[in-house]
């Protein structure tokens, strides 16, 4: 039973630290999303440009319809602004779905600590 409880609590602590690599994710994708309505509602002619860690440059904006998105295995894809914004939208969705079944598992398995806490006692 103590090696039951020791699994459970192993595996809960598992997921608290998956559920916060999605939180983590899910707020990365949200301020991302809101950057590119940003862009699109913007008439600015000249952006900063993040080229890596907290460095900038100042760019021109010639074509905001546009967008450079990596699709994965380094291919690139050009897409507007919308699809990009639903794109985005959709793994948020997605995240937040993964969500859902963590928070599910992770129920499932703090009941069954308390109630080998409670077999214990």
């Amino acid at each position: 039973m103590i090696l039951q409880a020791a699994m459970a609590e192993q595996q809960a602590h598992q997921l608290e630290e998956n559920l916060q690599l999605v939180d983590a994710q899910i707020t990365e994708l949200e301020e991302f999303n809101r950057n590119l309505k940003t862009l699109r509602d913007s008439k600015e002619k000249e952006m900063l440009s993040q080229l890596g860690k907290r460095v900038y440059i100042k760019t021109k904006i010639e074509d905001r319809e546009k967008l450079f998105v990596e699709v994965g295995a380094g291919v690139v894809v050009k897409k507007t602004p919308e699809e990009t914004i639903k794109i985005v939208s959709n793994q948020i969705s997605r995240l937040q779905e993964a969500k859902v079944q963590i928070l599910s598992q992770l129920n499932v398995h703090h009941t069954q600590l308390q109630e080998f806490l409670e077999m214990v006692r």
